[in-house]
């Protein structure tokens, strides 16, 4: 049964929900009816028989023999139609019968109600013979002196009468109410879920290579207005993400192809002209060098795509700021040596962070190597730290060309270079390091940001926090 109703549609089981919800409250409606209806008419019967016991009891004497009669005197004297439609039995305390007026021959009653059991006042509905019911008031009453029952009756056909066509009436409504209850149920949910139907239509459309699509949205304020937009935002980002994917393999594709092309030309200029050794060393040297720069390339991929593959969270471990920055010093020494550099280093020795110290170390290696390549000769290349609120800052900064505030996001995608013209041979990367070392701060909690305008330098700040824990060592001198 579950099964079957999983597979039914949405519409379908909100029709039939709101059907049995419809039944489910006109049932109740019509027992409190039938309740409220049968309650006033039994009181109304129940006013009658007092009213009658009222009239009955003034009524009642005793003859010259001692036995009860009844002689009802109206304003005129006559006895009228009340007298023939009246309905008692007078009972001495002794359950002895006195006297009963009936409206029909006591011969046409099969069963003869009992004496009374009480002698105190009491209601009760009993069934004289099939289909013949009674309402009956028992009350002690007086009759010149003498102290007797008097039980009073009251047809209740009428009012069972009414009751049944109300029940007749219900059974037969219900039906009719749940059918409409469902069909409009139906078409409301049909109605509702219109704009889903629209939605799941347009879906069904969008593939990769149309995600610029986007689902219809009507009403943004709904429900389903709110999903549309959940999936529209959604949408925008795979298009993004499809966007610099196709983006990166592009420039990947280009960049790869760049040195492979060299070494093919190389070495078949080698091959056709290889008679002289010196032009052959010098051929093989620039294969060399094409092999390594296509060796840094791929290393790049691969750590770009182990940050990207890789889930779990960085490896927190205390890291001394200034013993880090003073080993990426003595790593760049011999390159800053070369073009007349300085590599200066400015912290605090007793801030320890707690962080990941391979991605941190990665991270300031490519920052330190874009900073050299884009300096000047003779010129100063800057490190320091700093304690900040909540964590520590890093910056690393330079006496270069600059970048402009244009470029300041774009500088940290993939294969992004500012000066596109910049040949390999005059030192240009392939657009690598700083995208590797944005996602390895971010993978370390912390965020990278960049300083610069043409022709002024530019600083890189990180800022990592404290993380769970803060260490201090003692100061050395």
């Amino acid at each position: 049964m579950k099964a079957w109703w999983l597979r039914r549609s949405v519409r379908l089981r909100l029709a039939l929900w709101y059907a049995a919800a419809t039944a489910l409250v006109l049932i109740a409606f019509a027992w409190f009816v039938y309740e409220v209806i049968e309650h006033r008419l039994a009181a109304e019967i129940d006013r009658q028989l007092r009213i009658d016991f009222d009239l009955v009891e003034p009524q009642l004497s005793l003859d010259t023999e001692g036995r009860v009669d009844w002689t009802l005197r109206g304003s005129h004297g006559d006895e009228g139609f009340s007298r023939l439609s009246a309905w008692f039995e007078v009972w001495s305390e002794k359950r002895e019968l006195l006297l009963r007026h009936w409206p029909v021959p006591e011969s046409n009653i099969k069963n003869v109600l009992p004496p009374p059991r009480t002698s105190t006042l009491s209601f009760a509905t009993v069934e004289l013979e099939r289909g013949l019911f009674l309402r009956v008031m028992e009350r002690p009453g007086r009759v010149q002196g003498r102290s007797v029952i008097i039980r009073v009756f009251r047809d209740e056909t009428e009012m069972r009468r009414t009751l049944r066509e109300i029940v007749e009436v219900s059974v037969l409504g219900f039906p009719l109410a749940g059918a409409l209850a469902a069909i409009g149920g139906y078409l409301v949910a049909t109605r509702s879920l219109a704009p889903l139907d629209a939605m799941a239509r347009q879906a069904r459309r969008i593939t990769s290579e149309s995600l610029s699509k986007r689902l219809p949205n009507l009403n943004p304020s709904d429900e389903l207005g709110r999903l549309a937009t959940v999936f529209n935002e959604t949408l925008t980002r795979l298009e993004a993400s499809f966007a610099e994917l196709q983006r990166f393999t592009a420039d990947a594709s280009h960049e790869l192809r760049s040195p492979l092309t060299a070494l093919r030309a190389v070495g078949e200029v080698a091959l056709r002209d290889g008679n002289d050794p010196a032009m052959l060393r010098e051929t093989i040297g620039s294969m060399l060098e094409e092999a390594e720069r296509l060796t840094d390339l791929v290393d790049a991929l691969l750590t770009l795509a182990r940050m990207d593959a890789t889930k779990a969270d960085a490896t927190r471990e205390e890291v001394n700021i200034a013993g880090l920055l003073e080993e990426i010093r003595d790593q760049f020494e011999v390159l800053t040596a070369e073009k007349g550099q300085t590599l200066a280093v400015t912290s605090n020795p007793n801030v320890v962070v707690q962080t990941d110290r391979t991605l941190l170390r990665l991270a300031l290696v490519n920052l330190v190597h874009n900073a050299i390549q884009h300096s000047p000769s003779s010129s100063k290349v800057s490190l320091a730290a700093a304690r900040r609120p909540g964590g520590v800052k890093i910056s690393v900064s330079d006496s270069g060309r600059g970048i402009a505030p244009e470029y300041h996001e774009k500088i940290f995608e993939p294969f992004f270079r500012v000066d596109k013209a910049r040949s390999r041979s005059g030192g240009g990367g392939v657009g690598l390091g700083l995208a590797i070392a944005k996602r390895a701060i971010e993978r370390s909690g912390g965020r990278i940001i960049v300083e610069s305008d043409l022709n002024r330098g530019s600083v890189f700040r990180i800022e990592l926090p404290w993380s769970s824990q803060l260490a201090t060592i003692p100061a050395t001198t």
